[in-house]
């Protein structure tokens, strides 16, 4: 599942869950196959986000793990100071963390 802004949507992306409008109801169920009306309409009526199934979308500021690794290495390029060393270490472990807990 992915939660994507209106803008990103597509016709024949589905629903994960329920779209909703700002006042509570129900626009669009479950399960349902977006068209370029429906999408049309959600932006009409303020719809911000929808959660559509599967992860169609690679978003800016969705990385992968590889690409996290990649850049905290960068940004400890040249770093020799012990302590700063051990707050890498710690980073590395969070990231490493943070992808298990979202990978299917």
């Amino acid at each position: 599942m992915q939660r994507l802004p209106v803008s990103y949507l597509k016709p024949g992306m589905k629903t994960y869950e329920e779209v909703y409008d700002a006042q509570g109801r129900v626009l669009c169920g479950k399960g349902v196959e977006l068209t370029e009306e429906m999408i049309k309409r959600f932006s009409e009526l303020g719809v911000s986000y929808v959660t559509v199934d599967g992860t169609p979308v690679k978003l800016p500021w969705e990385k992968t793990l590889e690409e996290e690794l990649q850049e905290l290495e960068k940004r400890f390029e040249g770093i020799r100071d012990e302590n700063l060393l051990q707050i890498k270490e710690i980073i590395k472990e969070l990231l490493y963390e943070k992808h298990k807990a979202s990978s299917p």
